[in-house]
């Protein structure tokens, strides 16, 4: 995987390139193109991705470790290429449509471009658009998710102005997790907490029925709840899946104590939940990590629409991330572990501590599963840093 630059570069609001999505046409900043690729094709397509992902996702399961084994790594890139790269030119088949997005990446200078798409659908994960001409002999840095800091905004009726672009310190965090997710219990929590709490720069609470959190008991108090809290992170380490209604659920766990209770109160918190609950806002606009199963949404037109990610940007949250597949226990506890260390020790702005975050994986574990990770918010969001620890701007 020798080659990819992983180095630091600058990113600001200048980066910001908006690709708005309409039924019968997009624009690339003011730009307009007639769209060929519609939703239903994006669709198969991603159904192909994700089974390439459930290769991955079984090879981790079965070996119990991190590491893909080469040869398979990069036979599945291929794989990735080459769905990757009929996407772009089938979305992008205007060859002025390219040029445009060339020559925009270009001006950007040393820059990270953070591409973003416009639209209150998600037809395509796009950090898998692949730009390269031969997917046979797959440069990964030809893939959008490791070359840029893709990005989707579900609220198109909001002015890109409005969204929070840096979120005041230190971190304050409220993370949930489901007791039957061992990693999540044994290692996501313990390493963020250490993270956050270093020198006692920040704030790091487990959701249990305690203190501030007497209140929660279900779904609705835990978002009402989250409407007045301090937490300007609110980190799921969790079950989702589709409810009887056919919409995504969160599947969380009310803690005794630090303990792994078998006996813990599972709650749950759904889009439908949202939907009751309207009305209300998040008063401190947080970061919301849904690193739970295929937290993105499915395929399907239903739950397009009433997904997790948009409902919590609905209400508020300042930026966004989540998986568009399932992704085994024992990954997700790594990956949130590193990109936090980015996003927080590193002074990264979000989209850049995720592009971070899938290049080391792919470098140290030969393991392209963080092109599974989305943002649904701005790139450039990121959390304020003490003057003394410095950071990117």
């Amino acid at each position: 995987m020798g080659g990819i630059s992983s180095a630091i570069q600058p990113q600001t609001f200048n980066s910001f390139l908006p690709i708005v999505m309409a039924q019968e046409e997009y624009r690339i900043r003011w730009f307009p193109f007639s769209r060929s690729a519609a939703d239903p094709e994006l669709h198969q397509i991603t159904d192909r991705l994700l089974n390439i992902f459930w290769k991955l996702e079984r090879s981790i399961k079965d070996s119990q470790s991190l590491d893909i084994d080469p040869e398979l790594c990069q036979s599945q890139l291929v794989e990735l290429a080459k769905c990757g790269r009929a996407a772009y030119h089938r979305f992008f088949e205007n060859e002025q449509a390219r040029n445009l997005l060339a020559s925009s990446f270009q001006m950007m200078g040393t820059e990270i471009p953070a591409p973003t798409f416009v639209a209150d659908t998600v037809p395509f994960p796009w950090e898998l658009l692949y730009e390269g001409a031969d997917y046979r002999n797959c440069d990964p840095d030809r893939f959008w998710g490791y070359r840029y800091t893709p990005a989707r905004i579900l609220t198109p009726e909001v002015d890109i102005s409005q969204h929070v672009m840096e979120q005041a310190g230190p971190a304050d965090m409220l993370f949930c997790l489901h007791h039957r997710l061992r990693q999540a219990h044994q290692q996501e929590w313990p390493a963020t907490q250490k993270l956050i709490l270093v020198k006692g720069r920040g704030k790091c609470a487990l959701l249990t029925p305690k203190g501030h959190l007497t209140q929660v008991a279900d779904g609705e108090s835990l978002l009402e709840y989250l409407d007045q809290a301090s937490h300007n992170i609110v980190h799921f380490a969790c079950h989702c899946e589709p409810s009887d209604t056919d919409v995504d659920t969160l599947l969380l766990s009310l803690l005794k104590d630090e303990t792994c209770d078998e006996e813990a109160q599972v709650i749950e918190l759904g889009t439908f939940t949202f939907l009751m609950m309207a009305g209300q806002q998040f008063q401190r606009r947080p970061l919301v990590f849904l690193n739970a199963c295929q937290s993105a949404g499915g395929t399907d037109s239903l739950r397009k629409t009433l997904n997790l990610p948009q409902m919590f940007m609905k209400r508020g949250a300042g930026a966004l991330i989540a998986t568009v597949c399932p992704v085994p226990d024992l990954f997700a506890a790594a990956f949130a572990r590193q990109f936090y260390t980015y996003f927080l020790s590193g002074g990264m702005t979000i989209g850049q501590a995720l592009r971070e975050t899938r290049l080391y994986f792919l470098e140290k574990h030969h393991n392209p599963l963080g092109l599974a990770y989305g943002l649904y918010s701005p790139a450039q969001y990121r959390l304020a840093q003490p003057p003394m620890l410095g950071g990117v701007a």
